[in-house]
């Protein structure tokens, strides 16, 4: 079965992630719902102290000719990001898990240039656990390409040993999945935030991280 290039609206795999509803399954990060409601509870308490205390609030600022464009924005801002607020919390605090298993987590991102040779390192990838020192070694390559038309993008949960990478191509303001992102054997899963910060520290093993 042939895999149709999918458009994503950001450096991650949500896009493909909604298109396979066997494997995944979308959810509201408790996390990131309180963090926009304490934003829109902020916001809403700000525009009534506004609205309440219109003279106070225009003196405070200058006055109505010194004030101008400020007085606007103190009027206007706090009910807009208000809104915001709210719309993110149903917009931009879902999160993706294994169906019927952990939270999916995004440890490593990391870009490079088309010339790059991608798939020795995805290569390295596959192979997981089975060659710790061949993994560190490919995310050490990646981060020293300077290259910033493609994307690495890996996800993991620990829990159920799944991992996923994927690819992203960067065309303009556009990011694309153009090839299937594939998942490592559990047998050869590995702690890909460990394996990053040693090729970070230039370590060619994870002992001691």
């Amino acid at each position: 079965m042939s895999f149709t290039p999918l458009r994503s609206k950001s450096r991650n795999l949500y896009t493909w992630f909604a298109t396979r509803p066997d494997l995944f399954e979308s959810e509201r990060s408790p996390r990131k719902t309180t963090t926009w409601a304490v934003l829109a509870g902020v916001m809403l308490i700000l525009a009534l102290l506004v609205y309440l205390n219109p003279l106070a609030t225009v003196e405070t600022l200058g006055g109505r000719i010194r004030g101008g464009l400020a007085i606007a924005a103190a009027f206007a801002m706090p009910p807009v990001l208000f809104v915001i607020c709210v719309v993110m919390i149903f917009v931009a605090a879902r999160r993706w898990r294994v169906k019927g298993g952990g939270v999916l987590v995004n440890p490593v991102i990391h870009t490079y240039s088309s010339g790059f040779p991608i798939e020795q390192a995805l290569a390295a990838i596959r192979t997981g656990s089975a060659d710790s020192a061949g993994v560190i070694a490919a995310f050490t390559a990646l981060q020293k390409d300077s290259g910033d038309d493609r994307l690495i993008t890996i996800w993991s949960s620990d829990a159920d040993r799944a991992m996923y990478v994927g690819l992203i191509r960067v065309d303009g303001n556009k990011l694309w999945i153009d090839t299937e992102p594939f998942a490592v054997d559990p047998e050869r899963y590995f702690d890909a935030k460990k394996h990053n910060q040693a090729a970070s520290l230039g370590h060619t093993t994870t002992d001691g991280l």
